[in-house]
């Protein structure tokens, strides 16, 4: 480049721009403006995390659900009421065979201490008892329900159960 070229004095003069005062709240403005942004970005932030949290819970709960509902029941568990009836179709089956005897007298008293324990099933569920005690008196209801029906097919004795 020449000595010309770079003078100042050769350049194309501009006009000069007319020197204008910014208005006296233009930097609270723009601090304004600039925390509601930040402010904004916190919210988006913090509805995100929210939204993964959520979903987190939901896939933990759904899959408890899931996994909890398809579990077997340990081989050891009986269900008593089941047992219970059919025990007691079985016993139906042999209503017409009575026992005599002392036997009669027994079976008369296992019948009177079903009814106690039916009773009490039926005071159970009414007052929402807890599964422990109506699972206990299934069992109590199935084990006099064997009890008749084996001094009915074998006509025996029972002792007290």
């Amino acid at each position: 480049m020449s000595d010309r070229e770079l003078n100042s004095e050769a350049l194309p003069r501009l006009p000069l721009l007319p020197v204008v005062d910014p208005a006296p709240d233009l930097w609270q403005r723009i601090a304004a403006a600039h925390q509601q942004r930040v402010r904004r970005a916190q919210v988006r932030r913090r509805v995100a995390f929210a939204g993964r949290a959520a979903a987190a819970v939901t896939l933990l709960v759904a899959t408890g659900m899931w996994f909890g509902g398809q579990r077997s029941a340990p081989r050891d568990t009986v269900d008593w009421q089941a047992r219970a009836q059919a025990l007691e179709l079985q016993l139906r089956a042999l209503s017409a065979s009575r026992p005599g005897g002392a036997a009669a007298l027994l079976v008369a008293t296992t019948q009177n201490e079903l009814v106690l324990v039916d009773a009490a099933l039926q005071a159970a569920y009414d007052n929402g008892g807890d599964r422990e005690r109506t699972d206990s008196l299934w069992k109590r209801r199935s084990e006099l329900l064997g009890a008749l029906l084996q001094a009915r097919t074998n006509n025996v004795e029972i002792s007290r159960i």
